[in-house]
């Protein structure tokens, strides 16, 4: 049987929105909303096939996640948050989730049609969306995904779900095959947006593979961890992530000139209901584990990190960020800054298409 947290992802984008419905705006707003979703009629068929073909990885979430959104949608709700820049990331990579296999031409026409659909709503919101394409490195088409893509207005970065795709840093050959796309991107000029979490093992030494194997043939690529090191809340093994990255910055390790961290689902969720928690021998309370983590933030430096709702996840971003504000241990100087932070790939200096 499939475990939830190899499609985690699935679960991050169709949680219910009752957790922030009390929450009112925070203020500052953040510059930037690091990472949203919307899904086209294509993927949300997909997604009905994958509940069809696994119903177990589907219990207890919310039939949201069959509902189809768009460019216009999204920037409704950065308007609602008084949020300038939204980014998109794409769920085309879920085209090539093994556990639902589609012939090699179908899955690359698909996956195309996905992203086409994001790449549109950001060509077509003035400026207000950038967005990033979703390849599964490990498919067949995706350095050729990769080659496309880099050539294309509208498209400004690839989103990689690397627990939907099934990687494991204990398998050398998938090591090696992510650190060819990582250099072939870096090569193409296209940040990356890395969700690295998923079910294989994880812990400081799985993300040290990541890290001196793979992250290292990015370059000066900027590159952007997905959930604060992690994939939802905080455990120890996302504490034991954080503190990887954040030793791999201070020794100015290969690929970590413009690594970032998105906060995206990092203070919002119960630890309780992740997955593999009735295995958890955990004790600390949830708000002892929030000052662990900012503690690691501060350690790094809270520039190496940026605001993301993942919306639609958990609440509409004006309401998700008010949360947050709320449960997040910074001071009022210190949230200022978070909303501030941008990834390097919308600095002002850096090439987009």
């Amino acid at each position: 049987m499939i475990g939830r947290s190899l499609v985690l992802g699935l679960a991050l984008f169709a949680a219910p929105l009752a957790l922030a419905q009390e929450a009112g705006r925070a203020e500052p707003a953040p510059r930037a909303d690091h990472h949203m979703h919307i899904d086209s009629k294509l993927i949300t068929d997909h997604l009905r096939a994958m509940q069809a073909a696994y119903p177990d990885i589907f219990d207890g979430i919310s039939s949201d996640l069959f509902l189809e959104r768009s460019g216009e949608d999204a920037v409704r709700e950065l308007d609602r948050a008084g949020i300038d820049k939204g980014v998109l990331l794409s769920t085309a990579y879920m085209f090539g989730f093994a556990g639902v296999p589609l012939e090699p031409a179908v899955m690359a026409e698909r996956m195309r049609g996905e992203n086409r659909f994001n790449v549109d709503a950001a060509l077509a919101s003035k400026g207000r969306l950038v967005a990033f394409v979703g390849i599964n490195p490990f498919a067949p088409n995706a350095l050729d995904e990769l080659a496309y893509w880099a050539q294309q207005p509208g498209a400004s970065g690839v989103k990689l779900h690397l627990g939907n795709s099934g990687f494991d840093t204990a398998d050398a050959g998938q090591v090696d095959a992510l650190g060819r796309f990582f250099a072939a991107a870096n090569k193409a000029h296209m940040p990356l947006v890395v969700h690295l979490r998923g079910a294989a093992p994880f812990n400081a030494a799985s993300v040290n593979i990541f890290i001196d194997k793979v992250l290292a043939q990015a370059g000066d690529l900027p590159v952007q961890i997905a959930h604060g090191g992690g994939y939802a809340g905080i455990d120890q093994p996302t504490l034991e992530a954080l503190g990887a990255y954040g030793d791999a910055i201070a020794r100015k390790a290969p690929g970590t000139a413009n690594l970032v961290l998105d906060m995206s689902a990092v203070m919002t969720f119960d630890p309780a209901k992740l997955p593999g928690a009735k295995e958890s021998t955990e004790t600390r309370t949830p708000e002892e584990m929030r000052r662990l983590y900012v503690a690691g933030m501060r350690k790094i430096g809270l520039d190496r990190f940026v605001l993301a709702s993942d919306w639609p996840a958990l609440a509409p971003p004006a309401e998700y960020f008010a949360r947050e504000r709320a449960m997040l241990p910074v001071t009022p100087a210190e949230w200022k800054q978070l909303c501030e932070n941008l990834a390097p790939y919308l600095r002002p200096g850096w090439t987009t298409k």
